[in-house]
């Protein structure tokens, strides 16, 4: 967090209007002051009757200030990011994930506009866009959608398709390392269990007795060092999954969960 705040120690207001009311959509505009950051307050302020619009200079009292306008929107100049950006924009999502983030300025290329978008932020502005794309853009977000122009989400819909490529064939290449180490009974009985069957229903689709199941259960259960069928469907997932330690990432995120909303 502390690299969006590192331009000055001082908080300078350039314009606030009255305070909060119901109804109102605050919108917190975080920005070097000059021109381009007046211009915007007051273009926002033209294009909805219903903003609240707080301009704001970075500086190390900045987050004491966002705190305190509670806003709805917050949009950062580009000249403020310090890079890593993308550290920027997780702390600010960490602490605030309700807030809709918009980034706007100049000579910001697809690289970068991609780097944004995939670090979280929901929409941006740049020089070519008109007031009517800013009134646009912030409609958008507040409905919960993400300001983002074809070119940019094309890039993503590919980079997507071809992570699903690469996962498809890790988990591919994962399962056959998973099957060398098996016995070909072995691996029809983790089929089996896989499906959730008890041990009678294993017995009949394998054709074993049930004395049979329960021995191939025993060598599976040392295999992969558990002690229940439970334990071995979470192993096995932890097995093929291209992230390490999959199931205990699932339990510690729903336990931050419970905890975050209790």
């Amino acid at each position: 967090m502390n690299n969006l705040y590192a331009s000055s120690p001082d908080v300078t207001s350039i314009r606030y209007k009255t305070a909060p009311q119901d109804g109102k959509i605050k919108i917190f505009i975080l920005g070097h002051k000059d021109f381009s950051i007046d211009s915007m307050a007051r273009m926002v302020e033209d294009k909805g009757n219903n903003y609240m619009v707080s301009c704001v200079e970075p500086g190390d009292a900045c987050m004491a200030k966002l705190v305190a306008t509670e806003p709805d929107v917050l949009m950062i100049q580009k000249e403020v990011l310090k890079e890593p950006l993308e550290r920027t924009i997780h702390g600010i999502l960490g602490e605030y994930p309700n807030i809709r983030i918009l980034v706007f300025g100049k000579d910001m290329d697809s690289d970068y506009l991609y780097r944004l978008v995939r670090a979280g932020v929901h929409g941006y502005i740049n020089e070519r866009m008109t007031g009517e794309h800013i009134e646009r853009a912030l409609a958008s977000i507040l409905e919960g959608n993400n300001w983002i122009e074809r070119h940019i989400m094309e890039r993503f819909i590919k980079t997507q398709q071809e992570l699903d490529d690469v996962l498809e064939t890790q988990f591919y290449e994962k399962i056959s390392q998973l099957c060398d180490n098996l016995t070909k009974r072995e691996t029809e009985i983790l089929c089996e269990v896989m499906k959730g069957l008890a041990i009678k229903q294993i017995a009949e689709e394998v054709h074993l007795s049930h004395q049979g199941v329960k021995m191939h259960l025993a060598k599976l259960f040392k295999k992969f060092r558990v002690s229940n069928r439970n334990q071995l469907i979470l192993a096995a997932f932890d097995e093929i999954s291209p992230v390490e330690d999959l199931s205990m990432l699932l339990r510690n995120g729903l336990q931050k969960k419970l905890h975050a909303s209790g």
